[in-house]
């Protein structure tokens, strides 16, 4: 647990220190704040129920290399929620739950003029730590097991953006994400809604 801690205060340093120079570069830059919800449809209990989904949040910075064109980083903390099951046969009791904490570069192809309501399409890869936990009771035992993987994952999208204000823009959008860790992979979508500040 402490290495993924560690490779993920790596990588938001490097994100840091390379965005910095562009961000003082001048007024060409957006900082996007959003929440959402993710949903995991894999089955992950022997009756075939997946987790239940649950709330997420994060925020990115974006800067424009052409009117359509926009390349940026997302930092983002994706709840997959939970899931319930009950062995029959000893009566043995399970609870799992899942968490997702992300930092990948993205680009995003806005359609149209980009003035007004406009379209976009968005993919990204980066850094992801999944993580997993079971507790439960076992012949009238508590038990537990907690596990942590960091690998490389891949998203893609697309989503509307329409203005509110002179400088910033809301936006909703759907995301699919997939990372391969050791014994399955993870794949979810992320519903969200956010806002941008044109800085």
């Amino acid at each position: 647990m402490k290495r993924n801690v560690s490779i993920l205060l790596a990588s938001l340093l490097v994100a840091a220190v390379a965005f910095a120079p562009i961000a003082l570069a001048g007024p060409v830059g957006t900082m996007e704040l959003n929440a959402g919800y993710n949903k995991n449809s894999q089955e992950i209990v022997p009756g075939g129920d997946s987790m239940g989904g649950g709330l997420g949040f994060g925020a990115s910075y974006w800067r424009g290399t052409s009117p359509s064109v926009s390349w940026g980083g997302e930092v983002s903390f994706d709840n997959l929620g939970s899931a319930e099951y009950n062995d029959n046969t000893v009566n043995n009791n399970y609870k799992t739950s899942g968490s997702v904490f992300r930092v990948n570069p993205a680009v995003r192809y806005t359609f149209g003029p980009g003035i007004g309501t406009s379209f976009y399409a968005q993919g990204g890869a980066g850094l992801y730590a999944v993580s997993g936990k079971t507790v439960g009771t076992v012949a009238g035992f508590a038990t537990n097991s907690d596990e942590s993987q960091s690998k490389i994952g891949f998203n893609f999208g697309a989503g509307v953006n329409f203005p509110v204000a002179p400088t910033t823009k809301m936006n909703v959008g759907l995301m699919y994400h997939t990372v391969s860790t050791e014994g399955q992979s993870t794949n979810y979508v992320n519903f969200r809604a956010g806002i941008g500040f044109n800085l």
